[in-house]
């Protein structure tokens, strides 16, 4: 008989297995589906993907209010904590310094380094191509910062430290969100299981979830808007004799 932590219910298992098991089953089919249809609109994949992470940040959510638990166990302090206010504070630098460059592109795009940002921008499926994907992408981005960290740093680092300790909880739930990321390729996976280990310190050393959503969004913000620019950059023309 499987003995669960002190504190943690039935419902916390099935939040981790929709974590481990149909979080990851998903990402590979979707990627499948867009494998087939490379061309195709984003925006429908959007919009399922935003709503996926809306019932699984409300299923966390729902748990923790039906049972009556302190929030802060998953990183929502409230008032935010002195670090978490750090936190938030060097996210909005980051926020204008990405601001800056945006408004000054040719600082990342150079003539130079175009070729091979384009190819690796075009390895990424999932980033937005037209407008109407972009401002879609926009919620995505938003959505994931938030369901993203609730699930994999916030309810996973407290579900599997009581077992582990928090180191493996740390290694553990990082790869976890890599695998949620399969339809990237292996690739993928090895990108986000790095930055899920870097927010997952992060978050445990600070205690506060907060930031660490808005800087998950803003990593995304950044991506997506840095894929959309490029792609729609015009191809280079070879100088003619």
């Amino acid at each position: 008989m499987l003995h669960l932590a002190p504190g943690q219910s039935w419902i916390d298992l099935l939040i981790f297995i929709d974590a481990v098991a149909v979080m990851p089953a998903l990402s590979v089919m979707n990627g499948r589906r867009l494998g087939a249809d490379p061309a195709g609109s984003l925006v429908p994949r959007y919009w399922r993907t935003m709503i996926r992470g809306w019932l699984s940040a409300a299923l966390v959510l729902a748990a923790w209010i039906g049972l009556h638990r302190n929030y802060a166990a998953i990183g929502l302090d409230i008032p935010v904590g002195e670090y978490g206010l750090y936190g938030l504070l060097l996210v909005a630098a980051a926020a204008i310094g990405l601001g800056v460059v945006h408004l000054n592109i040719g600082w990342v795009v150079t003539p130079k380094r175009y070729p091979e940002l384009r190819a690796q921008m075009r390895e990424i499926k999932i980033l937005p191509r037209t407008t109407g994907e972009m401002l879609v992408f926009v919620g995505v981005a938003l959505t994931a910062g938030l369901w993203e960290e609730l699930m994999y740093r916030g309810f996973l680092i407290w579900f599997i430290a009581p077992y582990t300790g928090i180191i493996v909880a740390i290694v553990l739930s990082s790869l976890i969100f890599g695998l949620g990321h399969g339809y990237q390729g292996p690739r993928g996976i090895a990108r986000t299981f790095v930055l899920g280990a870097l927010f997952a310190i992060a978050y445990v050393c600070t205690q506060s979830l907060w930031w660490i959503m808005a800087a998950h969004a803003l990593v995304d913000l950044w991506g997506g808007t840095l894929g959309w620019r490029v792609l729609r950059m015009p191809e280079a023309r070879p100088a003619q004799a």
